[in-house]
């Protein structure tokens, strides 16, 4: 941060006021115009590219060079999380068509991803399993392992549909043998979306092509808890649906629970097993609330699992 911080006093030769937020640089000139700087990664190229597919929702770039690019500051408006939260899904299903490709894959590469997800899923499932058995062999049981033991099935429940869907997105995958490919911004916070004369998404530098899948599935790990992402898929789907092998793969990813590394705080501990459990408990309503209609109804022993966790915590 330093060379960027030093890279800026360098071209703001006549700024009033400069300061660090997060990874940029804000200096403020004498007639107090605001300027944005960052680290260039070849984003005049992504931003031309944008504005030759139709998407005008970046800022506009006012000086660039092989190490920094600037552009004016933007004033955000207050606007509610939630209306926020809607824009950025929004943007992502306005940016994914505007940027969709069919590309051929092979054989050999639907194979991989799934030996990559199936080998996951395998060690999460193994890795749960040592924990239960440690805690059968155990005298003393900490809390939080007592929460886990007692919610166990749900993290079954959710592996074995995991393992069902990896194998039906694989037969899809191999009929098809194509792949939709779009630009994903790849940096889903909300304070990426603002609000002036119109919407701007900015922080770009993480951006890359991909199945459309990848940018919902990062903004619901973000924000899994905190918006309603029943209506936010809706959103989405409505204006860039899916396919059915994309929502297949969507599902599986997002069913695999995360691994929770213990370590010597206790309550950190018990809120992390609380967290899975919520977490998987929203995915499963996600589902069933959107996909369950096309499909053989998951064991629902998640909301009973849950109601179980709130009483004894």
């Amino acid at each position: 941060m330093n060379n960027i911080f030093n890279g800026a006093k360098k071209l703001c030769h006549f700024s009033k006021k400069l300061w660090l937020y997060k990874d940029a640089v804000i200096y403020e000139d004498q007639s107090g115009i605001k300027k944005v700087i960052k680290k260039s990664n070849n984003i005049d190229k992504l931003y031309n590219y944008l504005r030759s597919r139709g998407f005008d929702y970046i800022p506009l770039i006012e000086y660039y060079d092989e190490n920094y690019y600037m552009y004016k500051y933007i004033d955000d408006i207050n606007t509610p999380n939630e209306q926020k939260a809607s824009d950025l899904i929004n943007l992502y299903a306005l940016l994914h068509n505007k940027t969709l490709y069919y590309k051929d894959v092979s054989i050999d590469e639907i194979k991989e991803l799934y030996d990559y997800i199936n080998n996951k899923i395998e060690y999460t499932l193994s890795y749960y399993e040592n924990i239960i058995e440690e805690v059968e062999n155990s005298i003393y049981i900490s809390p939080s392992k007592y929460m886990l033991a007692r919610n166990y099935s749900s993290i079954i429940s959710c592996l074995n549909f995991c393992k069902i869907k990896l194998d039906k997105w694989y037969e899809l995958s191999k009929e098809r043998l194509k792949k939709r490919i779009v630009l994903l911004h790849n940096n889903p916070k909300i304070t990426h979306v603002i609000r002036n004369d119109k919407k701007y998404l900015i922080s770009w530098n993480n951006a890359y092509r991909d199945n459309p899948i990848y940018d919902f599935i990062k903004f619901y790990k973000n924000y899994y808890d905190k918006y309603d992402f029943c209506e936010l898929y809706n959103e989405y789907i409505k204006k860039f649906p899916l396919l059915k092998d994309e929502k297949t793969l969507l599902f599986t990813i997002l069913f695999i629970p995360d691994i929770i590394n213990f370590n010597n705080c206790e309550i950190k501990n018990t809120l992390s097993v609380y967290s899975l459990f919520n977490y998987l408990f929203k995915t499963d309503k996600l589902f069933m609330e959107n996909e369950a209609k096309d499909a053989k109804k998951q064991d629902n022993k998640i909301y009973e699992q849950k109601k179980d966790m709130e009483s004894n915590t």
